[in-house]
């Protein structure tokens, strides 16, 4: 139902009590006499014109008194907003991450910088998402919890960097801190399911195989599957002889050297087959962004009907006839009066 509301209610408390002030101080004391120049005009030659303009002058300015406080009337419309996924991105930063197989406009990246570009745009496509990142090497942790703010979320990815972890790769404890957060954020007992389904999903993007953490991958690939909450796997990197950075003790780049580099496609595999993602092997940049785009159109945000606020300003029903009535209550508009001498 729609609702009105003053959007200056201390301007119409004001003036309103202006008056009532003005009169208390006239009926303190002595009243003091007042020479009101031409009255005869206002008093009319009868009496009752002069009356009508003084009620015409006080209707004007009560509505004016209105009209400054600027009423408004608050409707509502039903109207279609998306509602979005919860999402969890879980990350490898192990050292692999640093292998230098991908092509860059200005020659060799390693897969640590290709992915961070790629992340932020599939994370300024989905508005409508609460998304957060888990970042795995030997053991698991959340780097930002599911959030809707995205701009902070966006100098978190701006800060990935490999050594944040000691070194390794626990692919199990990064599903399992992903599937924890969306736990906690919907505020669901860890060993129900019924709250996940169709709401939430996880990318899970790794280089490696895992080798270390307390969760393996087929007890992570359980409690998700239980849980209904698909995993989108993503390979990144491909397996075989690399080139790998090397560094002096001082951090210092001072070379490049082949390292080997075995990534577990097969776990991968199973792990999006068994709780409804997808798998996707990334050997280049452009497999890698066509990765992201096509989980990006799988995963669309869902529809839901929300209320939405109307303003109807309503001050020109009150200026525009206190105008009218100022105009009527105006001395001097007809045939001057004559005047009365003392």
């Amino acid at each position: 139902m729609p609702d009105v509301r003053f959007a200056y209610p201390v301007v119409l408390f004001g003036l309103l009590a202006l008056p009532a002030l003005l009169l208390w101080r006239r009926t303190r004391g002595r009243t003091p006499v007042r020479i009101v120049p031409h009255a005869a005009a206002w008093a009319g030659a009868g009496g009752m014109g002069g009356s009508l303009r003084i009620v015409a002058l006080y209707a004007a300015l009560a509505l004016l008194i209105v009209a400054l406080a600027r009423p408004q009337r608050i409707g509502s419309d039903q109207k279609v907003e998306q509602q979005g996924y919860d999402l969890m991105l879980a990350i490898d930063l192990s050292t692999s991450m640093l292998s230098e197989d991908y092509q860059g406009p200005k020659g060799r990246i390693n897969r640590l910088e290709t992915i961070r570009p790629i992340i932020r745009q599939f994370i300024a496509r989905r508005p409508n998402d609460r998304i957060g990142i888990a970042v795995f090497a030997r053991r698991a942790i959340t780097l930002a919890p599911l959030t809707t703010d995205h701009g902070w979320l966006a100098r978190q990815v701006a800060t990935l960097r490999t050594g944040l972890i000691e070194d390794g790769t626990a692919i199990g404890d990064g599903l399992g801190v992903a599937l924890n957060n969306i736990a906690r954020a919907r505020g669901a007992a860890t060993d129900s399911g019924s709250n996940y389904g169709g709401g939430a999903f996880i990318i899970l993007l790794t280089d490696g195989s895992n080798n270390s953490g307390d969760l393996t991958p087929a007890e992570a690939t359980a409690l998700a599957r239980f849980r209904r909450i698909p995993v989108y796997t993503v390979g990144t990197g491909r397996n075989g002889m690399v080139p790998f950075p090397v560094f002096a003790a001082n951090g210092r780049r001072i070379g490049t050297s082949q390292q080997p580099s075995a990534l577990d496609i097969d776990a991968l595999k199973t792990i999006a087959a068994q709780t409804g993602g997808r798998f996707f092997m990334a050997g280049d940049t452009r497999a890698l962004a066509a990765a992201f785009a096509a989980i990006d159109a799988a995963r669309k945000a869902r529809f839901s009907v929300r209320r939405s606020v109307r303003v109807d300003e309503l001050f020109p029903w009150f200026a525009l006839p206190a105008m009218l009535l100022l105009v009527v209550a105006a001395p001097g508009l007809g045939r001057p009066r004559q005047a009365v001498r003392a």
